[in-house]
C-alpha cells in the first residue's frame, strides 16, 4: 500500500514537474512573458526542414531574432494595430478560412492515401473542353449545357480533332491561347472531380462527362510519366524590362550568350553569377535558387531546368518573360517514399471535402453528443401547435411570441430560447406555410441546432486544437508584424528621399563599379566613314554633337553614335575591341567600332546604386527603431531555462 502511494506521489510530482517546465519563463520583455513552450515551439518551426543546412541556429543565435520579432509585436499592440478595423477583417478572414477543417468530420482510410500518393508520383498531361453552367443555372439551361458537350464528346470520339474543338468550342478562356492543353499536373493541383477523372481514363482516350463547380468538362488524357519532382538550379539572368524595345532584348541576349561561352568553356558558375547576373539575390549566393517544382517555376524556366539530365549541366541561353537565363542544374530530388509524406497527404486529403467524402451529418452527430444536447419537446410541441393554428394567417412568429422566452434546446451549459429560433428564422426570411408544419419546423430546428452548435464549436478551437491556436497566434503576430514595419521601416527607407540622401552623404561609400568602359558606340554606314571618324578622333576628342554634325546630314545619317557604360562581359562589342573577346556573330568590324576608355574603382552614385543603398538605410532605420524599443522595454533572458532548450539538428 505504502509502495503504491509513494508511486502515484512520484507520477504526480513528475507531471507536475514537466508541466512547470513547460511553462517557465524563457524571456521577458517589458511586463510580456515569453514560456519556454512557446519560444521553443517558434525556434523549431523556423529551423526545421531549411533549404540551406547553414541557416540552421542554436536556440543561443535564434533567441535574437525572436526578441526583435516580440518587440515589434508587442509595440504594434502597445499602438492599438490591433485594434484597427482592417487588421481585425484579416485576421477574422484567415481564422475562418483556417478553421474549416476542424468544423468537419472527415474521415479517410489507408487506399485513399495510397491513391493520392501514386497520383504525387505520378503526373498526367491532358487537354479539357468546358462548357460552362453554374449550379444557379435553370434546368433548361443546364439542359442545353448537357446536350452541347455531349454532342461534341460524340463528335471526337467519332475522329474529329479534341484540341481543335476546344479551340473553337471550349468556355475556358485560356483555350484560345492553348487549344485546351493544360500540360502536366498531379495530385492536389486541380478540382478533384477533374483530378480523379483524369487518373481513371486511360492515356491516349476521351473521358465521360464530367462536373466541376465551373462547369461540364470532358478531357483527354495524353500522356503519364513520373513526376519530376524538385529541382535546385544555379542560374545566371540578363534581366530586361516588361517594355523593353527589341533592341535592348537583342543587346541583353548578345551579353547572355558571352557569358555562355565562358561558363561553358570552364569559367566558374558560381562566380560569373556574382559578377554577371541581375538577380541579385540569387547572385549573392551564387546564382543557386531555392527548390522548385515544374508547377511553381514560370513554365519555360521549368522546362529548360528539367530538360538538365545530370548535376552540373548548362543549359543553352533561354528566354522567359522576365530575361534571358542560363541554368545550371545543382540537384534533383523525387517524389520522398510514402512515409515520409504520409502526414501531409493524410492532411491534404483532410482538408478536400470531395476527397475524403466529408459529412456535415456525422460532424453534427458528433457535436450533439459531446455538448450533450437536449431538446424540450414541451416547448417545441408549444410553438408547433400555434403555427398550425396560425399558419394560414401567415402571422404565427407575433402571435408566438408569448412563448419566446421558453427554453427550446440546451447544450454546454447555453440555453437556446424559442424567440432565438423565431427570430433566426425572421432573419433568415424563411416562412413556414406547408400543409406538414411540425415536419417543417423540426428540419428547421434541426439546421438551427446545427449552426448555433458550429458557432459554438468554433469558439472552442483555440482550446481544444492547440496547433490551431497556435497558427492563429502567428498569424495575428505576423500581420502586426508586417503592418508596423511598413509604417516603421520600409515606407520611410522608400518614400523620405532627404534621409535617403543624408545616409548616403554620411555613410563610406562601398558600391563601386568594376572596371567598366564609358565612350560611344560608332556604326557608320560603310568602312570609309568609319576611317574617317575614327582617324578625327585620333587627332582630337569633340562631342558628339560635333561629330554627328559633321557627318551627318538633314537627310542621311551617316553615323550612328550610341553612349555606353559597360563592364567586362556586358556587350560582347566592348568585350571584343577593348577586353579582347571573342568576335561576336555577324559583327561588321569594317563599320563598327568603340571609341571612350577604361574607368577603374569607380564609385556609384545614389541612383546608380539606388536599392542597394535603400537597403542599407532600411537597416539602419530597422536597427535605430529596434534599439529604442529596447530602451522602452527591458528584455530580461533566463539563461537557466534556455540552456535547457535542445538544438534542432
Amino acid at each position: 500500500m505504502i509502495r503504491l502511494f509513494s508511486i502515484a506521489v512520484l507520477t504526480l510530482l513528475s507531471i507536475s514537474l514537466s508541466a512547470q517546465k513547460k511553462n517557465e519563463t524563457v524571456m521577458t520583455i517589458g511586463k510580456h512573458q515569453i514560456t519556454r513552450d512557446e519560444f521553443t515551439a517558434n525556434y523549431q518551426k523556423n529551423n526545421t526542414n531549411v533549404l540551406d543546412e547553414k541557416d540552421k541556429k542554436t536556440p543561443e543565435e535564434y533567441l535574437g531574432l525572436y526578441t526583435n520579432f516580440k518587440l515589434k509585436v508587442i509595440e504594434a499592440q502597445a499602438l492599438g494595430y490591433d485594434t484597427i478595423r482592417t487588421f481585425i477583417d484579416e485576421l477574422k478572414g484567415y481564422r475562418a478560412e483556417l478553421a474549416r477543417p476542424y468544423l468537419t468530420d472527415v474521415s479517410f482510410n489507408d487506399e485513399m492515401v495510397q491513391t493520392a500518393y501514386y497520383r504525387t508520383k505520378h503526373e498526367r498531361k491532358a487537354s479539357h473542353l468546358l462548357v460552362r453552367v453554374s449550379p444557379e443555372d435553370s434546368p433548361a439551361d443546364t439542359l442545353t449545357a448537357w446536350n452541347k458537350i455531349k454532342d461534341l464528346r460524340n463528335k471526337i470520339i467519332a475522329g474529329a480533332d479534341f484540341n481543335d474543338l476546344a479551340f473553337q468550342y471550349s468556355e475556358d478562356p485560356s483555350a484560345k491561347e492553348n487549344k485546351g492543353l493544360l500540360g502536366y499536373f498531379s495530385a492536389f493541383q486541380m478540382v478533384y472531380p477533374f483530378e480523379d477523372m483524369t487518373y481513371r481514363t486511360p492515356v491516349g482516350q476521351v473521358s465521360e462527362i464530367i462536373r466541376t463547380q465551373f462547369g461540364y468538362h470532358i478531357l483527354k488524357v495524353h500522356d503519364e510519366r513520373t513526376t519530376r519532382g524538385e529541382i535546385k538550379v544555379a542560374h545566371i539572368m540578363k534581366m530586361f524590362p516588361q517594355q523593353a524595345s527589341d533592341e535592348t532584348i537583342a543587346k541583353l541576349k548578345l551579353s547572355a550568350d558571352s557569358i555562355w561561352q565562358k561558363v561553358t568553356s570552364g569559367a566558374d558558375f558560381a562566380e560569373m553569377a556574382k559578377k554577371y547576373s541581375d538577380d541579385k539575390q540569387s547572385a549573392a549566393e551564387g546564382g543557386a535558387m531555392n527548390w522548385f517544382t515544374p508547377t511553381n517555376m514560370v513554365p519555360s524556366f521549368a522546362e529548360a531546368a528539367f530538360e538538365l539530365k545530370n548535376d552540373g549541366d548548362i543549359s543553352p541561353v533561354i528566354r522567359t518573360p522576365f530575361g534571358w537565363h542560363i541554368i545550371k542544374r545543382l540537384e534533383l530530388r523525387t517524389t520522398p517514399p510514402l512515409e515520409k509524406i504520409r502526414a501531409d497527404l493524410e492532411s491534404k486529403i483532410k482538408q478536400n471535402p470531395a476527397i475524403s467524402k466529408y459529412s456535415d451529418e456525422a460532424f453534427d452527430r458528433k457535436l450533439r453528443t459531446e455538448y450533450q444536447l437536449k431538446t424540450d419537446e414541451s416547448n417545441l410541441n408549444k410553438l408547433i401547435a400555434v403555427a398550425a393554428d396560425t399558419i394560414q394567417q401567415k402571422d404565427w412568429p407575433n402571435t408566438a411570441n408569448s412563448l419566446k422566452n421558453n427554453p427550446l434546446f440546451q447544450f454546454a451549459k447555453k440555453t437556446i430560447t424559442t424567440g432565438n429560433f423565431i427570430d433566426y428564422l425572421q432573419d433568415q426570411k424563411i416562412s413556414v406555410n406547408t400543409a406538414n408544419p411540425e415536419h417543417e419546423l423540426r428540419t428547421l430546428l434541426d439546421k438551427f441546432i446545427n449552426k448555433e452548435l458550429l458557432a459554438y464549436e468554433d469558439t472552442q478551437l483555440e482550446r481544444k486544437h492547440p496547433e490551431f491556436a497556435r497558427i492563429i497566434k502567428e498569424y495575428h503576430d505576423g500581420i502586426l508584424l508586417f503592418n508596423i514595419s511598413k509604417d516603421k521601416i520600409w515606407d520611410v527607407a522608400s518614400t523620405d528621399s532627404l534621409r535617403l540622401q543624408k545616409f548616403y552623404d554620411n555613410t563610406s561609400k562601398k558600391y563601386f563599379w568594376n572596371d567598366r568602359f564609358k565612350g560611344w558606340n560608332i556604326q557608320a554606314k560603310d568602312a570609309e566613314t568609319r576611317t574617317k571618324v575614327e582617324t578625327l578622333l585620333d587627332q582630337k576628342e569633340m562631342e558628339k554633337q560635333e561629330l554627328t554634325d559633321i557627318f551627318n546630314t538633314p537627310t542621311e545619317n551617316n553615323i550612328v553614335i550610341t553612349d555606353i557604360a559597360v563592364e567586362k562581359g556586358d556587350d560582347p562589342v566592348v568585350d571584343y575591341f577593348i577586353w579582347s573577346g571573342p568576335k561576336p556573330a555577324n559583327f561588321d568590324e569594317t563599320t563598327t567600332f568603340v571609341h571612350g576608355k577604361i574607368y577603374r574603382n569607380e564609385q556609384k552614385t545614389l541612383k546608380e546604386a539606388w536599392g542597394l543603398y535603400s537597403s542599407d538605410f532600411q537597416e539602419q532605420v530597422e536597427k535605430e527603431w529596434i534599439d529604442s524599443l529596447k530602451k522602452k522595454y527591458q528584455v530580461k533572458i533566463n539563461k537557466k531555462v534556455l540552456n535547457t532548450i535542445p538544438t534542432v539538428e
